[in-house]
């Protein structure tokens, strides 16, 4: 997990003229797609959709709840919960935070109940996500001691709220039908939670019927005059809000162990790949370890004993089940906790696989159950995915000079195959701003950055896509034939940001690059752009049929070389063929004919790419040359 304070780097962008430059932007979103469609179950067991959830919580209201009031969010489900809340505003999430108390945190952002950024967004202050309790039952009296407290941290991972944001407290009064503002939160710097503790002492408040109402007020960091880069910001999250009778302004503990941040994959690398590259590499690729974060957020010192299972989804076993350990918990303290994971996925599946694997604790019998226990859903399917499939920003190049930008990430082929598209996570904009043209590449790997074009496709168009994630998948004419290190990524026709999703939650670890005038550099995104090549898993390691790159079907040396090489082809080898010299930057400097003996000596020293292709193009071989001087 990683936090950064990433507006500071987009602000500097936006005060910049419009003419600037090109370079690299991050920004908030305009969709959430995970809230988008969200359907719930009526009594008889049929979906509905949000009016449908918005009717079962009005219902749900009518009975006054009684005291003690708690919510920690650590519910499996996107929205507040209708025994506690009575509107549907605000998302509740693990991945917007990174300091939470507890799994599950309300984020008050720019995107209502649908996902969508509201229809008063404005780069002015205005009013944003509500959160506001169910009706009730308070009468009591004055001496009875009742406060109010809750957790509250500005930005998160995502962005800081300005001077003139703010998240805010009101109290409803019953009989006066009117709500009092009694608290606020002005945007700071600050990171972490803060503890608020409110007396309600008013006898206005005390009455059955009582509510209170949390509002975050916003302001857009995009500028409208450029739709396609403004997005949320301001985001506020919330969290352990208490109210209950005989308690004083001292009442601050917690007395609680909690599991805290999402588990994340146990295959090195990948929160997602091919199940067949997985059996060829799974004695590197499997982690030594399940990693699982919790807090003890008592004052005094907690025992507590770690369980691990792990269960096969395709035939329903639990196929580990394990403790793993116990160990006494330091007062006010966050544990990352190592299970020692003697275990390999392994399955009858032959094409793809899930199995969910499950983290939890054993505590107190006077400690919350419900944010004891958190789970992971590993996935084996047909592409490999970096990211952790929720966006809190967006990524994309922007200014004079974009057009013919590129963007690429790093991937790992553990077989030869061939990529038959890329899956990219594109999030909305004002009036569909995003919505230009680009064209989609693989790229060699060359000594840790893109090197030689494989493939490409042109036509594609950024859209937001339907399903939760937002993934939409773009296809290659011909599959594209790649082996150990590879890039994919996009190659922009305009200078207008795409605005695809930024996952900050996982850092990039410098797999991702982006070039601007002919010259590749590191990416300084906060987070991995969610991008993801699908493998098409068809043809042997001998073939050569549809573009397969095969890298023993040539010899080439001497290598390294001051001029002459010589490439002799195997047996298996066509007698006709062509060669593309590509340089460091993707460049094709010269192709060459199937003689097999080739004079370099006129090219700067370097490292050069050979790819070897047929007379129709398709890629037969690619090969690595050092020229010296």
């Amino acid at each position: 997990m990683m936090r950064h304070n990433w507006l500071i780097y987009l602000l500097s962008l936006l005060l910049t003229a419009s003419g600037a430059s090109a370079q690299e932007v991050f920004t908030g979103l305009t969709r959430n797609r995970q809230l988008e469609g969200m359907m719930v179950m009526t009594p008889g067991g049929q979906p509905e959709g949000m009016a449908g959830m918005t009717r079962l919580k009005a219902a749900a209201a009518e009975e006054p709840v009684a005291l003690p009031f708690f919510d920690d969010f650590s519910r499996d489900s996107l929205y507040p919960s209708v025994d506690r809340w009575s509107d549907l505003q605000v998302f509740v999430n693990n991945t917007f935070s990174v300091s939470q108390p507890s799994m599950g945190v309300a984020t008050f952002d720019c995107l209502d109940e649908y996902g969508l950024l509201y229809d008063q967004a404005s780069d002015l202050v205005f009013t944003a996500d509500r959160l506001t309790s169910r009706a009730i039952d308070l009468a009591y009296p004055a001496g009875d001691s009742i406060w109010l407290s809750f957790l509250y941290e500005a930005g998160g991972v995502a962005d800081m709220p300005e001077s003139d944001d703010s998240l805010t407290l009101s109290f409803w009064a019953p009989d006066e039908e009117r709500w009092y503002s009694v608290w606020k939160a002005e945007g700071y710097t600050v990171s972490g939670f803060l503890q608020a503790m409110i007396p309600v002492t008013d006898s206005r408040f005390l009455k059955n019927g009582f509510r209170f109402r949390f509002t975050g007020h916003a302001s857009l960091a995009g500028v409208l005059k450029d739709p396609s880069r403004s997005g949320t910001a301001d985001q506020w999250n919330l969290d352990h809000v208490w109210l209950d009778r005989n308690r004083s302004r001292n009442d601050t503990v917690i007395h609680d162990v909690a599991m805290t941040l999402p588990l994340r994959s146990l295959v090195r690398e990948y929160e997602a790949m091919p199940w067949r590259h997985f059996r060829q590499a799974f004695l590197s690729l499997m982690g030594p370890a399940l990693s699982f974060r919790y807090r003890n957020n008592d004052t005094i010192v907690r025992n507590v004993t770690r369980h691990v299972t792990i269960k096969d989804l395709s035939s329903g076993a639990v196929v580990r089940d394990f403790d793993a350990g116990t160990a006494n918990a330091s007062p006010l303290s966050d544990i990352l906790y190592d299970a020692p994971l003697l275990y390999t996925y392994n399955t009858a599946a032959t094409d793809a696989a899930r199995f969910l694997v499950t983290a939890s604790l054993v505590t107190d019998d006077f400690d919350r159950k419900l944010n004891d226990t958190i789970r992971y859903l590993q996935r084996f399917s047909d592409y490999f995915a970096i990211d952790d499939g929720t966006a809190e920003a967006g990524y994309g190049i922007n200014g004079q000079g974009a057009n013919n930008a590129r963007v690429a990430l790093r991937f790992r082929s553990f077989i030869p195959d061939s990529v038959i598209g890329i899956s990219i996570c594109f999030n909305d904009a004002y009036d569909n701003a995003n919505q230009r043209a680009f064209d989609i590449m693989v790229w060699a790997d060359d000594n840790g950055q893109p090197g030689a074009v494989l493939g490409s496709a042109q036509g594609s168009v950024a859209a937001p896509g339907g399903e939760i994630n937002g993934f939409v998948t773009y296809l290659f004419d011909v599959p594209v034939r790649v082996t150990d290190y590879f890039w994919v990524g996009w190659s922009q026709l305009s200078d207008k940001f795409l605005n695809a999703g930024l996952d900050l939650n996982t850092p990039n670890d410098g797999r991702h690059y982006f070039m601007l005038s002919g010259v590749w550099q590191a990416s300084q995104a906060p987070g991995t752009l969610m991008i993801r090549p699908v493998m098409r898993g068809e043809g042997s390691a001998t073939s050569s049929d549809h573009g397969t790159l095969i890298n023993d079907l040539f010899t080439l040396y001497p290598n390294p070389t001051s001029g002459k090489v010589t490439l002799l082809p195997s047996d298996r080898a066509p007698h006709d063929f062509l060669v593309d010299v590509i340089s460091s930057s993707g460049a094709r400097l010269l192709t060459l004919d199937s003689s097999g003996r080739y004079d370099l000596s006129h090219l700067a020293a370097g490292t050069y790419i050979l790819l070897v292709k047929s007379y129709e193009g398709l890629p037969l071989s690619l090969l690595r040359i050092i020229k010296l001087r």
